[in-house]
């Protein structure tokens, strides 16, 4: 296995890296204003990052897996608040619409997905249903040429400024996860409503919502694929976006790596530098041992999935080693800035609590060692 980047993926990994260290030096702007710069969205439409995953027929400059992924472990150095709807672009929502939607649905909605002037998410979560996605209560009922959809969803990421919606709702609550069925959804459309924006530990902006439906009536046309194979769509652009996770991960553990290094060379305890105590020296190499080995443990998923490999078990262990990894690297960066690490307003500290939430959201560490197991077992 060759470990080089393909010369293309490394000069747009290249290109990337200076965008994001330019991007990097408005960080201190936001810590002080709680506004993202509007230099921040006009650098990552010009670098085409919104149309990664859309194909070019419908405005997309699509990528493959390795190249994607070089790219994504650069954005994830900046604060996540820089980029949400890259991310959502590249999620599975996006993916059912690609893969699903019909192709007057394709040519309305993905064009401007990919430009960055139109934004979609996806809503699964519900109040009484997180990782048992079966057990969703929100139903879509036909009705001559439409469904009527009703219900409530929440923990949905950039709601309150989406155009459109990736809803996965019951068709046929007696079939359970078989009755599951996805829907394009306008949020123009009568009945919807985001109910709130809801507070955070991390990721400190206001794009995590809860959102509900009163007598929505959805096309049928809007109807992403065939009845009741909603929840199989959306597994199978989770796949991928926890590959995605994975970067999102490593992304910021790394630049925390990096600062902790700098900081250890520089700061002055006892007459030497931080880094010539044993202590330190031993957290650092703990630090790039766990990163390194997460970062290898991604880059052969997603060779993996290159080649068209089923990629649910590695999917799963990327998502829980990676994470979980990043973690404590993390932690440990902290712990080596001292009181000035707990401080706002620092890199260190912005990625701790940024962090605790990739061990969360798309599938919780337990649910992916479920998965695993069940995986290897079957």
């Amino acid at each position: 296995m060759d470990f080089n980047l393909p010369p293309d993926a490394a000069e747009m990994q290249q290109a990337t890296r200076a965008v994001v260290e330019r991007l990097l030096k408005l960080e201190p702007a936001y810590h002080a204003t709680g506004v993202v710069p509007d230099e921040v969205e006009t650098a990552l439409r010009e670098m085409g990052f919104y149309g990664m995953s859309i194909p070019e027929a419908y405005g997309g400059t699509p990528l493959d897996r390795i190249t994607s992924t070089a790219i994504q472990l650069e954005l994830a150095r900046l604060p996540p608040q820089f980029w949400p709807f890259v991310r959502s672009a590249l999620g599975p929502g996006v993916h059912i619409i690609v893969d699903e939607g019909s192709e007057e649905i394709k040519k309305t909605w993905l064009p401007g997905i990919a430009a960055g002037t139109s934004r979609n998410c996806i809503a699964i979560t519900e109040p009484h249903a997180g990782s048992d996605a079966a057990k969703m209560a929100t139903t879509a009922v036909r009705d001559g040429d439409h469904y009527v959809l009703n219900g409530s969803k929440t923990f949905i990421s950039n709601a309150n400024h989406a155009h459109s919606i990736t809803v996965l709702a019951s068709t046929d609550r007696s079939k359970g996860k078989h009755g599951i069925s996805a829907f394009l959804l306008d949020t123009t459309t009568p009945g919807f409503k985001v109910d709130r924006a809801m507070t955070t530990m991390g990721w400190m902006d206001d794009s995590l919502c809860e959102i509900s439906f009163t007598d929505c009536r959805i096309p049928a046309s809007h109807l992403l694929g065939e009845e009741g194979r909603g929840l199989r769509y959306a597994m199978t652009g989770m796949n991928e976006g926890r590959l995605n996770v994975g970067c999102q991960a490593l992304g910021p553990a790394t630049i925390a790596l990096e600062q902790a290094i700098e900081h250890a060379k520089t700061r002055v305890t006892f007459g030497q530098a931080l880094g010539e105590h044993q202590a330190i020296q031993h957290m650092l190499a703990d630090m790039a041992m766990d990163l390194h080995a997460a970062r290898m443990v991604l880059w052969e998923a997603v060779w993996r999935a290159e080649r068209g490999e089923d990629a649910r078990l590695k999917a799963s262990m990327v998502k829980v080693i990676c994470t979980e990894a990043a973690c404590r690297v993390a932690d440990k960066a902290l712990q080596i800035f001292g009181g000035s690490g707990y401080c706002r307003g620092t890199i260190a500290e912005r990625v701790y609590r940024d962090l605790r939430v990739l061990r969360i959201y798309e599938g919780a560490s337990e649910i992916h060692r479920n998965m695993i197991a069940k995986l290897l077992l079957a």
